[in-house]
């Protein structure tokens, strides 16, 4: 199977029905317990999961059950159903458009993706009840705060856009990107094992926070130096973390038992390097991709190593900084764009194991 038969189909849908997707993105170092992951008492979490029902519309199913030969009309009746960037109001009276949805919803290997998708997720209560329990983290934290409004689809494995996002209020789920570690076509798209490793049904609820949400509260200025990413990373996994007390710790960080191993037992190496190396303030590219991006191991340390390395010790210096200053808010936090105060402030000193 070709990748272009996949994304050539789904970009010119997504495109010409949605107008364009744009991301909601404004551009304890020797220990993994953190207390404050449980300072929002139980009761009060009971208290407004009681109150809330979180429930993911299913555009993917309203999509594919459309009778092509009646589309204009069935796509005019679920366009009042979705937000425009999913389906534009007046595509049902667009022959190009309907041209490109029902080469979409026919093609034969987006039918089978779909499919897929149905066998695994015949419905999403493991999910919603999921996310209903963060949601009421959340909103104890965030009181004054709405609740985003969440979306599945069905895009045809496109790699080249986010598994989750958010829009304004809204946040969208590939469902297609949580078919398994093995699922066939990953393997038949060149995906990496390494990604494909989080291409399962545990992440999804995680990613919905640490791609999305989380987003609503970072400032708007954008990370300068390797500290400033590091920092911004970690404030993104103590974010996920909060609203997911009860995860082990390699689960929100999406490592393998392995890879989360190595991470713990050789942050201290890790740190030393950088610092030894004068890194800590350097604002090459080069250098802070190779600390933040996503890739199968760190160099210059062995294929052992998770990739992410940075993004896991500023998780740890975040976790290390809110512990010892117990009067800063998750709110204050996140606005706290000081990255040498934090760090200086985190008191952050891993051992060489």
């Amino acid at each position: 199977m070709k990748k272009k038969v996949i994304f050539g189909v789904i970009i010119a849908v997504l495109l010409l029905l949605a107008g364009g997707i744009l991301l909601w993105h404004f551009r304890s170092a020797n220990s993994s317990d953190n207390s404050r992951k449980h300072e929002v008492k139980p009761a009060e979490v009971r208290k407004v999961e009681r109150q809330i029902d979180i429930h993911i519309k299913r555009y993917e199913k309203d999509l594919f059950s459309l009778d092509t030969a009646r589309l204009s009309e069935e796509l005019k009746r679920i366009s009042l159903e979705y937000p425009e960037i999913l389906i534009d109001k007046n595509a049902w009276k667009d022959p190009q458009m309907l041209y490109q949805l029902k080469a979409y919803i026919t093609d034969p290997i987006i039918l089978e993706i779909y499919h897929d998708v149905m066998r695994i997720y015949p419905d999403l209560k493991y999910v919603e009840s999921e996310l209903n329990t963060a949601m009421s983290y959340y909103l104890n934290y965030f009181p004054d705060d709405s609740l985003p409004v969440f979306y599945s689809l069905v895009p045809g494995l496109n790699t080249e856009m986010p598994t989750v996002y958010g829009y304004g209020d809204d946040i969208f789920i590939h469902l297609d990107m949580y078919l398994g570690k093995n699922y066939k076509y990953y393997s038949q798209i060149g995906m990496p094992n390494f990604v494909s490793q989080r291409c399962e049904k545990k992440y999804l609820a995680l990613d919905c926070v640490n791609k999305a949400l989380v987003y609503k509260y970072l400032p708007q200025k954008s990370p300068v130096s390797l500290l400033d990413n590091i920092i911004y990373e970690g404030k993104k996994m103590y974010f996920t973390e909060m609203m997911f007390p009860d995860k082990e710790e390699m689960d929100v960080m999406e490592y393998t038992p392995e890879k989360y191993a190595w991470a713990m037992e050789n942050q201290g190496k890790v740190w030393s390097y950088i610092i030894e190396k004068d890194l800590l303030f350097s604002k090459q590219n080069d250098v802070i991709r190779q600390f933040v991006d996503d890739t199968p191991f760190t160099k210059p340390f062995t294929n052992n190593s998770p990739g992410r390395m940075g993004v896991f010790i500023g998780w740890k210096i975040i976790q290390n900084f809110m512990e010892n200053n117990p009067e800063v808010s998750l709110l204050e936090l996140m606005q706290n764009t000081d990255s040498q105060a934090i760090l200086n402030k985190s008191g952050y000193k891993p051992r060489n194991r």
